[in-house]
C-alpha cells in the first residue's frame, strides 16, 4: 500500500468502522489474559521497568490490559481508535481518562506519561508509518519513560481476516531489527527485543533518554 493522506485517511475509518461494529466479538475473544500466553509476564516486565505509575494504553481494546496494570497500581489512561471499545473499558475498570484517538496524531500533551503500552496496535498501520508513531510515542513519554510495543515477525502487509472477529483488517509484519533501528532514529536511547508465547509476536520495550544524546545505546537481543 502507498503511504499516502487519502489512503491513511480510508484505512483508519476501515479499521476504527471493524471495530466498532465487531466490538462484541472482539471483546468476546480477546476479553482474557489466559488466552494470550505469555501476555501476563510481558506487562508485568513492562510495570517493573516504569520510573513511575503513569501509563498510557494505547489501542486498549476492551480493557484487558489496563485492568492488569491498574491492579498492579498503575494510573492508565486509555486510548483508542473505537468509541464502542473504549465504552467497554470504561465499564471494566478505573481507567483515569478514555481518549478517542489515531495513533498517527495523539491528543496529548508532551513528556506527561511514565510508560506507554502498545500492544498489537501497531500492526493495524501501515509499516510506512510506524516511525512516524515511534515519535508520537516518544513525544508523549516524560524523560526515562518506557514503551513496550508488540508486533508480528515476518515481511509483508495488508489486508487479512482472523479468528478474533470477522470484518477484515490491515497486519504488517515485521523485522524486530528494522523497529529498533527505527526507534533509535526517533530518539530512543535503548531497546530490547523480547519475544512472546504467541507464536511469531515479539515485544520491543524502549526508553526515552533523560537528556539528547548522539548515540543511540541500543542493545538489541533475544531472551
Amino acid at each position: 500500500m502507498h503511504v499516502n493522506d487519502a489512503n491513511l485517511r480510508a484505512l483508519v475509518s476501515s479499521t476504527r468502522r471493524a471495530y466498532d461494529e465487531s466490538a462484541e466479538a472482539y471483546v468476546r475473544t480477546t476479553a482474557t489474559l489466559d488466552l494470550f500466553p505469555g501476555l501476563d509476564r510481558e506487562l508485568d516486565r513492562f510495570f517493573d521497568a516504569l520510573p513511575g505509575i503513569s501509563v498510557l494504553d494505547l489501542g486498549c481494546g476492551a480493557g484487558r490490559d489496563a485492568e492488569y496494570l491498574i491492579g498492579r497500581g498503575a494510573t492508565v489512561v486509555a486510548g483508542d481508535l473505537s468509541e464502542e471499545l473504549l465504552r467497554h473499558t470504561r465499564g471494566r475498570c478505573a481507567v483515569a481518562g478514555a481518549v478517542l484517538c489515531d495513533l498517527l496524531a495523539l491528543p496529548l500533551a508532551a513528556g506527561v506519561f511514565d510508560g506507554v503500552w502498545a500492544c498489537a496496535s501497531l500492526v493495524h498501520l501501515p509499516s510506512g508509518t510506524h516511525p512516524h508513531v515511534f515519535s508520537e510515542i516518544h513525544r508523549v513519554l516524560a524523560p526515562g519513560g518506557v514503551t513496550a510495543i508488540s508486533l508480528k515477525e515476518g515481511d509483508g502487509e495488508g489486508w487479512a481476516r482472523s479468528v478474533r472477529m470477522p470484518s477484515p483488517r490491515w497486519f504488517s509484519l515485521r523485522s524486530p531489527e528494522a523497529v529498533i533501528e527505527e526507534l533509535a532514529a526517533v530518539g530512543f536511547v535503548s531497546a530490547e527485543v523480547w519475544p512472546s508465547g504467541r507464536g511469531s509476536w515479539f515485544v520491543v520495550e524502549a526508553r526515552k533518554g533523560h537528556r539528547p544524546s548522539h548515540s543511540s545505546g541500543l542493545v538489541p537481543g533475544r531472551t
